[in-house]
């Protein structure tokens, strides 16, 4: 599938090439990208601090607003502390590099995100992958290796590609006593957990007795529908980035006005509560819609839906049907699938029961169309 040339979008609609789609793709997750108050918030900083600082925070380019948004971060997940980064996948290389000041042993899971691998690979860390959601695998290589070099553990903590979830609780129990579990949580925040504060509280992590021993790298792209990353764990290991991670100190900090944007976004996350729990409704019928249509995709609690047909033919044919139909359903060659190229739908917070209905019909209407026995021949040509 070649990128897709939008002219603009909402956040359930795009428009291509002059023609509306509905759109089950990407992933802000609650829609806050358009939300008018963190519209509003991103507006009204202009004025204040302009587009960029043009420096590096550790230079001239900090501002009250990022040193707001890594307290109020930390706070929302109930950590020590924060440290905010220009993208997600920085805050991965910038822990990675400050964590090589204590750890030496990175046990990574086979399909963690590419940030990730980049991470630890580039920072020096001794790596080591264990199968994928397999904790039993991690704990039996932590127990293989040499404790006393400190061992991390760094998993994400749900999968772009398929929405699986990490089983952190076991990651957690198979730490050495030197040892740190490090939760990428792009895909977890304002999804998981208790009012969206993640797969490390979906899994009870965030308590005073564990919390010392984990630390969240996130973007503010996802679940808060902005842009920039964060990194937020203990206070020491946050201090540690701050003072030694070249990838942070050595780049340009995110803009004043989208780190006002993500304030405003968490604020909206904390007051309307009600985001998350509809788009909890939204991914239960959307599990509905998709098993109606005799479509199997794996069984998650995030608003990730990955599944393939039979044929790269038949799913060819299957997306530009619904795309004649006006509904987009994107078909995507990335990492981490279930094969090279596969149907990732994503639903939202505002997305519409009327939405979802809509997209059962196009699909269910596609499916049956392009059933090897009854697939037109110009569609077998065409794909």
């Amino acid at each position: 599938m070649p990128r897709i040339p939008v002219e603009s979008n909402t956040a359930t609609t795009v428009v291509v090439e002059g023609k509306p789609y509905l759109a089950f793709g990407g992933c802000s997750y609650l829609g806050l990208s358009h939300h008018a108050d963190v519209i509003a918030a991103m507006r009204g900083s202009l004025d204040r601090y302009g587009v960029s600082t043009s420096a590096s925070r550790e230079t001239t380019g900090d501002t009250l607003a990022h040193d707001a948004l890594e307290d109020e971060l930390a706070k929302f997940l109930r950590a020590d502390a924060g440290l905010v980064v220009p993208e997600g996948y920085t805050a991965n290389l910038a822990l990675a590099q400050a964590v090589t000041q204590q750890y030496r042993v990175a046990l990574i899971d086979e399909k963690s995100h590419r940030s990730v691998a980049h991470a630890v690979t580039a920072a020096g860390l001794q790596v080591h992958t264990y199968r994928h959601l397999d904790a039993e695998h991690a704990a039996s290589l932590a127990r293989t290796l040499d404790r006393d070099q400190g061992i991390v553990i760094w998993t994400d903590g749900v999968f772009a590609a398929d929405g699986a979830v990490a089983p952190l609780d076991k990651l957690f129990a198979a730490l050495p006593a030197r040892g740190l579990l490090v939760v990428d949580d792009c895909h977890g925040l304002c999804v998981l957990g208790t009012n969206g504060r993640g797969t490390v509280s979906h899994f009870g992590l965030d308590v005073a007795t564990t919390r010392s021993r984990v630390c969240v790298t996130t973007t503010l792209a996802k679940g808060l529908g902005c842009y920039g990353g964060a990194i937020i764990g203990p206070r020491p290991l946050i201090t540690l980035a701050q003072e030694t991670a070249s990838v942070y100190r050595g780049t340009t900090a995110c803009p004043p006005p989208i780190v006002e944007a993500a304030r405003e976004a968490l604020r909206v996350v904390q007051r309307e509560t009600q985001l998350v729990a509809r788009l909890r409704e939204n991914i239960e019928s959307m599990h509905g819609a998709l098993s109606r249509c005799g479509v199997s995709c794996p069984r998650s609690p995030t608003p990730v839906f990955t599944f393939v047909l039979d044929s790269e033919t038949r799913m060819a044919v299957v997306h530009r049907m619904m795309l004649d139909a006006g509904v987009l359903a994107p078909l995507i060659e990335y990492p981490g699938g279930p094969t090279a190229r596969y149907f990732r739908l994503s639903v939202n917070a505002r997305h519409s029961a009327a939405d979802i209905a809509r997209l059962e019909q196009a699909l269910a209407s596609a499916l049956m169309a392009t059933e090897p026995r009854t697939m037109p021949r110009s569609h077998v040509a065409s794909a």
